[in-house]
């Protein structure tokens, strides 16, 4: 049994990371390394999910226009630098609720706890 957190960093959230990235370098210009700094990761990694090497799930992600906000909002933050490392931590556990919400994880876990 595979607790939901647990779902969303296996799964998901390497998702929401090719997005972010993607998002990042070709919608506000910015490059592999910089918005590796924004992003906290390496310029290697961003290079992984520019290349779909990381993040497969992007397209299920995508289906849900909740998340698909929520995550566009982090985008943006990010690109203006308006956002901290506290924030930035809160916001990726509301995509996780949205996401539960929208069932996009539903399919992946089997614990009843609500």
């Amino acid at each position: 049994m595979k607790l939901v957190c647990e779902v969303f960093v296996n799964d998901l959230l390497p998702a929401v990371r090719a997005i972010l990235a993607n998002d990042l370098i070709e919608k506000h210009d910015l490059t592999q390394r910089e918005a590796a700094r924004r992003l906290d990761m390496t310029q290697p990694a961003i290079s992984q999910y520019k290349n779909k090497l990381r993040g497969r799930e992007v397209e299920n992600i995508e289906k849900s226009e909740a998340v698909s906000k929520k995550i566009r909002g982090l985008v943006e933050d990010i690109a203006k630098q308006r956002i901290d490392m506290e924030e930035y931590d809160k916001r990726f556990c509301e995509i996780c609720e949205v996401a539960k919400q929208d069932s996009i994880l539903e399919s992946r876990f089997s614990c009843d706890i609500q």
